[in-house]
């Protein structure tokens, strides 16, 4: 998984049927959350959705039922001529029998169990300085799925118009990532902190190759944010990676499916989920193990440890490192073919294409070189709490996102954290986003004054 990565809405409804709506990818969230997706993920043969009437509140006098009589109103009819009416008898408790109606079926059992959660332990961190994990730590894998109507993709909160990609509305900086059409499939990503090797990983040198970092290939999803889940398109889409709405019924679960292409990520370097809910999943082509593809050595050079590669690095005092994000320069790709003809790449070391360059913001990955985690927006303002340069000669640094032109999606943090002694030479004091908000590794050629 090392070196591979490269390449919703203000006042949006929240998307039915995605658990909690008030789970969140928040970094400070580190309880793990059992969401029940009934109504947006379904299994193959699932029973069609029936949508509830919109309202029950008929006008009275659209309805078939007497006007009521006030019993203190007056009559035409003199009492004279009014007949006796004999005595009620008194009531009788009589059992009302009720037709014969089925039972709704039960929701498929993938709807009910694919547990989702938050971050996870990454295997430890750059200086102790929470959630900058290092590459060896996060081994994220995806959950197949296949498109039965079209779903849009996003980097963020977007308010413009929901035609035209990469295209900010007038308050929010999220844009149009693509529509999804009907027979893609999407690969939506589990918990990233997928980190326990079988056998350890030899962390006290530089991470033995030979040893695999992860050995549960089947971790829980992550948990989405306001209803949208972070995922990439495959087969039929770009492999943009971004937040995805999931109206009810647009997704079918591929997992079971041996025809269906696997999901290995947005590279092709990662893997798919080997079960759900307790059976084995199959697909097309070979699925690796998390451990195959994640070895002990990934992110030997992460942290600033020159002795395993890495140039230079080290904890920095945020205050004193407050940036904006920035559109670079990057060049015309030559030998990578990117999603929209305003896209610009990036080096890393001796790849001349290998990171794309958004005209409207950047990825935030949970480590370095390893999965993304978010969208950073240029004009969002960050502070950095570490920066390393590594073996291929890129500069990384840790951040907390300050202010957002996409708050839903992508957090601010209030920088609480940052204070109480936090610096440089103190990193033990450092808790960045530690009442919520967003933090990662972006490059800091994204990073202006």
């Amino acid at each position: 998984m090392k070196r591979h990565l490269a390449s919703l809405l203000l006042a949006l409804p929240l998307v039915a049927g995605c658990g909690d709506a008030s789970s969140s990818d928040a970094p400070s969230d580190d309880a793990a959350a059992v969401a029940d997706v009934a109504d947006v993920l379904s299994l193959p043969d699932a029973p069609a959705s029936i949508d509830a009437p919109a309202s029950i509140d008929t006008p009275p006098s659209a309805m078939d039922v007497p006007a009521s009589i006030d019993a203190g109103s007056s009559s035409d009819t003199p009492p004279s001529a009014m007949p006796d009416v004999p005595t009620p008898p008194p009531t009788v408790d009589v059992p009302v029998v009720m037709p014969d109606v089925p039972p709704p079926p039960p929701p498929p059992p993938v709807l009910t169990c694919i547990a989702t959660a938050a971050i996870g332990d990454g295997g430890g961190t750059c200086s102790g300085i929470d959630q900058a994990f290092s590459a060896r730590g996060i081994n994220a894998g995806y959950y197949p799925f296949r498109v039965l109507r079209p779903i849009v993709q996003f980097s963020g909160d977007h308010d413009g118009d929901g035609a035209t990609v990469f295209s900010a509305g007038p308050r929010r900086r999220g844009v149009v990532l693509q529509t999804i059409p009907v027979g893609a499939y999407v690969g939506l990503s589990t918990v990233p902190g997928n980190y326990d090797p079988p056998t350890g990983c030899d962390v006290a040198t530089c991470g033995n190759p030979s040893r695999a970092a992860c050995g549960d290939s089947s971790p829980a999803l992550r948990a989405p944010v306001a209803g949208f889940y972070w995922g990439y398109a495959y087969q039929g889409a770009s492999h943009m990676q971004g937040w995805i709405n999931v109206p009810s019924g647009a997704l079918e679960f591929a997992g079971y499916d041996p025809r269906h292409p696997c999901a290995l990520g947005p590279a092709g370097a990662d893997y798919e989920v080997h079960s759900a809910c307790g059976r084995a999943t199959a697909c097309r082509g070979t699925n690796p193990t998390c451990g195959q593809v994640n070895r002990c050595d990934e992110g030997d050079d992460d942290c600033g440890r020159t002795q395993c590669g890495a140039m230079s690095g080290g904890p920095l005092t945020p205050t004193a490192w407050r940036r904006t994000v920035t559109l670079p320069r990057g060049h015309t790709c030559t030998l990578r073919d990117p999603p929209n003809p305003a896209v610009r790449c990036l080096e890393n070391g001796r790849e001349r294409d290998f990171f794309f360059v958004y005209p409207f913001g950047a990825y935030l990955y949970w480590a370095q070189n390893s999965t993304t985690r978010a969208w950073l927006h240029y004009g969002d303002r960050v502070q950095v709490y570490f920066h390393n340069r590594d073996a291929q000669g890129v500069l990384w640094d840790f951040v907390e996102v300050l202010s957002s032109g996409a708050p839903t999606l992508t957090p601010a943090s209030d920088g609480s954290g940052s204070g109480s002694g936090c610096s440089d030479t103190r990193p033990e004091n450092c808790h960045p986003c530690r009442n919520g908000g967003t933090c990662g590794w972006v490059q800091d050629v994204f990073l202006g004054g």
